[in-house]
């Protein structure tokens, strides 16, 4: 029997084939855009009903309407109270999901093919027919408003909150899609039924439908459920890309925490840039999965957290990019230092054979297992049509990403993580952590609250 060698890495297996369904556009379907893609063997349908109803249509001022609205859907209709939608939603025994994200609404469906039709029943009454009863309105209002005053007690909130406050001020990215005190304060009854009257229209979204059920099935259900349903919602305008703010220190005092927060943040870039690939597979290797570089540096040689990270979130504006993890508070400075230090050899130094294909093979080779259910199907076709990718775009996604050089990832590095757009942020005890601090620059001291009320969740992907 021959010895394992435990130094040496198993060599990667072939890559499985991606092998996706075909989303046919269903005709007869009335004003509402419908794609089906069949999947025969387990009886399960899923649906994904994409509006153009996220926090980019709201005001500034009313701040959380579209996440409030999508909370409400299932609290009551002309024909049902709340009571009856909750058991009405149990009696089907399916999994259904409302949210609202920065580009869109989503609501989802997860049912068993024989209660399909009577699941597309439920998603016509909550979309076509919630009332936002004024007592449910209060209700669900002041729930979000417990939820933004226990935030202030959880510090990785509090930086996620202050990083892209300090990254895009009172832009669209810059406030949270939950909202914030004053601005979910202000909502009222008639503000949720004129967004919804505004925003839940056929034209303009889309629904996915991927599982064992026939075409000529959906076409008929949706004429019954969805006919005569009208209008047409616009797709809001992305912001603009704001520049970079200058290099800046932020300090959170925390009084008396023996941990920090720690964030190294800028603006990062829109879904659909021509050095996407280069992007994904620079951040990969940065902080992106386990054996990441600033993980492995932090986690595994330094022993100062559970975790690190780092993230460009793609959105149809420039989302932000972000490392973070949480550290013993005596390590603040050094934290910072290691991670600066990393962006770095980033930007200065070619990336290895080695880690260059292991981190290719970490993004490609696990690709068919983000497709096994039609959950999956849905949920990741759909963000081709919320970010206008290719038809192609997963088929094409591996053999992207393998062409891509260790030097188109240094000069991405080089373009956007640059120490001059860098932003340092910490929620930590500032009596412990200010003066090592200091090495990076003037040090923006805050209480916990930060210099406003503008706050929310930390960033998200839709």
């Amino acid at each position: 029997m021959t010895a394992l060698d435990r130094s040496i890495r198993p060599p990667a297996g072939p890559p499985r084939p991606l092998v996706l369904p075909d989303f046919d556009t269903l005709d007869g379907s009335g004003e509402l855009d419908v794609r089906l893609a069949r999947r025969t063997g387990v009886p399960e349908v899923s649906l994904r009903l994409v509006m153009e109803a996220g926090a980019g249509a709201e005001r500034p001022e009313r701040r959380g309407l579209a996440s409030l609205a999508a909370r409400l859907l299932t609290e009551g209709t002309e024909d049902r109270d709340a009571v009856a939608m909750a058991r009405w939603l149990d009696r089907l025994g399916i999994g259904f999901n409302a949210s609202a994200g920065y580009a869109v609404g989503v609501l989802s469906i997860h049912t068993l093919s024989d209660v399909f039709e009577e699941a597309l029943e439920f998603l016509s009454a909550v979309v076509r027919g919630p009332t936002f009863p004024d007592q449910e309105v209060e209700r669900v209002r002041s729930e979000r408003l417990d939820e933004i005053d226990r935030q202030v007690d959880e510090p990785a909130t509090v930086a996620g909150h202050a990083l892209i406050e300090a990254l895009y001020a009172d832009g669209l990215y810059g406030r949270p899609t939950g909202g914030v005190r004053a601005t979910v304060e202000a909502i009222t009854p008639d503000d949720l039924r004129g967004f919804h009257t505004d925003r839940y229209r056929p034209g303009g979204a889309v629904l996915f439908v991927c599982g064992d059920v026939e075409s000529q099935q959906v076409v008929d259900a949706v004429s019954r459920w969805f006919g005569g349903w009208e209008g047409a919602a616009a797709r809001p305008t992305a912001p603009p890309t704001p520049a970079a703010p200058d290099p800046r220190v932020i300090l959170i005092d925390r009084p008396d925490s023996p941990q920090a927060e720690v964030r190294v943040g800028t603006v990062g870039v829109a879904h659909g840039t021509d050095d996407y690939c280069a992007i994904v597979l620079a951040n990969a290797i940065l902080g992106g999965l386990f054996n990441s570089r600033i993980n492995m540096n932090l986690r595994e040689d330094k022993g100062w957290t559970y975790g690190a990270r780092s993230a460009f979130r793609f959105r149809r504006g420039a989302g932000p990019f972000a490392v973070q993890t949480a550290v013993e508070t005596a390590v603040t400075a050094d934290a910072f230092e290691e991670i600066l230090g990393e962006i770095a050899l980033m930007r200065d130094e070619l990336v290895g054979d080695d880690e260059m294909a292991l981190a290719k093979h970490a993004l490609t080779l696990s690709l068919p297992l983000q497709f096994e259910t039609a959950a999956q199907v849905t949920t990741r076709i759909s963000r081709q049509h919320i970010y206008g990718l290719s038809h192609d775009y997963w088929e094409t996604y591996r053999d992207r990403i393998e062409a891509v050089t260790a030097e188109q990832v240094r000069e991405v590095c080089r373009t956007y993580l640059g120490r001059d757009r860098l932003t340092l942020l910490t929620v930590t005890d500032a009596s412990a952590a200010a003066q090592g601090l200091e090495r990076f620059g003037d040090v923006e001291l805050r209480g916990a609250k930060g210099p406003s009320s503008d706050e929310g969740a930390e960033p998200e992907a839709t």
